[in-house]
C-alpha cells in the first residue's frame, strides 16, 4: 500500500508543507537576496521546490531517500538529485545554503542542525518551514497524534515529543545559527493545499486505476484525524551558519 506521502507523489501533487508554494516562494526570496549559488534541498519530494530554484540558475542537489519519490524526482533533477539520507549526505564541498520544506520535525533536531552547520560555508544559510507544536500540546497528545497518523498516513503530522518553536529556536541556537527571520505563518498554513496539476493526475489514474482508490481511502482516513484546535502551529525560518555547535 502507498503511503500519503508516496500517492500524493504518484499523482504529481507537490507543495505538500505548511505554506504551500507561497511560503517556497518567500524562502527562495529571501536566498535571493543574498546571492546563494550552490544550494542543498533535504527532502526534495517530487522535484517542485528544487525545479525553481534551478531555473534561478543556481546549482541545486536535491536529496530525497523515499525510492517512489526519487523516481519523479530524478526524472526533473537528474544527476542532482540522490536517493540518500541527510544525516549520510557528505558533498565535496560545502553549499552556500540548505532548504527544507515540513522534514525535519521527523529528525533528531540536534543532530540534523549540527550537519547542516557541518555541511555549509561560513555565513551560509539555512531556512525551512514546518509545522511545530504550541504550548498548549501535552506529552501524551504529541505521541497519540504521531502515533495516530503515523499508521493512518504513514507519516506523521508532528513530532513524538511535544518540541515547541521555543525547543526549535534553542537547538537552532546551540547548533551555532543566528535568526534572520522567523515568521509565524497564518492560522490553517498547516493544511494548505498542494500543487495540482490536474491533467497528469487523471492520466496518472488512468494508467494506475488504484490511485482512485488510494484517494478514497485517504479521505476517509482524514475523518479520523482531527487535530485539536491551537495545538499547532507554522513557522517560516531564516538562520545564518554562525559558528561551530555547542558542545554537549
Amino acid at each position: 500500500m502507498l503511503k500519503y506521502h508516496q500517492f500524493r507523489g504518484k499523482l504529481g501533487m507537490g507543495d505538500l508543507h505548511p505554506g504551500g508554494a507561497p511560503a517556497t516562494a518567500q524562502i527562495l526570496r529571501w536566498l535571493a537576496e543574498r546571492n546563494v549559488h550552490r544550494v542543498l534541498e533535504v527532502g526534495a519530494g517530487i522535484g517542485n521546490t528544487a525545479a525553481r530554484m534551478a531555473s534561478l540558475g543556481w546549482d541545486v542537489t536535491a536529496i530525497e531517500p523515499d525510492p517512489i519519490l526519487f523516481a519523479k524526482l530524478q526524472s526533473r533533477l537528474g544527476a542532482s538529485a540522490r536517493c540518500e539520507s541527510f544525516l549520510g549526505h557528505r558533498p565535496a564541498a560545502p553549499y552556500d545554503a540548505i532548504i527544507a520544506e515540513s522534514v525535519f520535525f521527523q529528525m533528531n533536531l540536534a543532530l540534523v542542525f549540527a550537519h547542516a552547520q557541518a555541511l555549509l560555508r561560513p555565513g551560509g544559510y539555512l531556512a525551512f518551514v514546518e509545522a511545530v507544536w504550541t504550548d498548549k500540546i501535552t506529552a501524551a497528545k504529541s505521541w497519540e497524534l504521531h502515533q495516530n497518523t503515523q499508521r493512518l498516513f504513514g507519516i506523521a503530522v508532528g513530532s513524538r515529543e511535544p518540541l515547541t518553536w521555543q525547543d526549535w529556536s534553542r537547538h537552532l541556537q546551540d547548533s551555532g545559527f543566528e535568526t534572520m527571520y522567523a515568521e509565524l505563518l497564518p492560522r490553517g498554513s498547516a493544511g494548505h493545499p498542494p500543487t495540482i496539476h490536474w491533467p497528469a493526475s487523471i492520466r496518472a489514474i488512468a494508467r494506475d486505476p488504484r490511485l482512485a482508490l488510494w484517494m478514497a481511502l485517504y479521505r476517509m482516513r482524514k475523518r479520523f484525524a482531527r487535530m485539536p484546535a491551537g495545538v499547532q502551529e507554522s513557522r517560516l525560518f531564516m538562520g545564518r551558519a554562525c559558528g561551530k555547535a555547542a558542545s554537549p
